[in-house]
């Protein structure tokens, strides 16, 4: 039941990011992220591969300049998140906030464990941003 209750069938990729987006702004530079959850770590990989097609376009169609989807995987004793990054400057911001934690694999960064986007994730990506702002 619980998985079932994960599914995004019927939706498209697009719809599925922006379905739970939300736009931040710090120092000039507005990020977008899009969180949503997987089961398994099977099924977050299949909707990191997935959503690399619909960042770059989420940026233009929201007004940012990165964008961020972050995949969960929280149940039982599993607590796992992927961040897919739509361009250089989020794969920058994101290895500059999680250092040596942040392995890139290609297409996202895997974190165990998994992450709040509100406690953990603006707070550290906005820190980034403050200490290298734009004019």
């Amino acid at each position: 039941m619980f998985k079932a209750s994960l599914s995004y069938e019927g939706m498209t990729d697009e719809d599925i990011l922006l379905s739970d987006y939300k736009v931040y702004e710090s120092s000039g530079t507005k990020f977008g992220i899009g969180c949503m959850n997987a089961y398994d770590e099977d099924i977050a990989k299949d909707l990191a591969s997935r959503m690399t097609k619909v960042l770059s376009p989420a940026e233009t169609s929201t007004g940012v300049e990165m964008v961020l989807a972050q995949i969960s995987i929280f149940h039982d004793d599993i607590s796992i998140t992927y961040l897919v990054p739509s361009n250089e400057a989020a794969r920058e911001a994101i290895e500059a906030a999680f250092g040596k934690d942040a392995v890139y694999d290609g297409t996202s960064y895997r974190f165990e464990p998994g992450m709040s986007r509100r406690k953990v994730l603006v707070p550290a990506i906005s820190g980034v941003l403050e200490s290298h702002p734009t004019e």
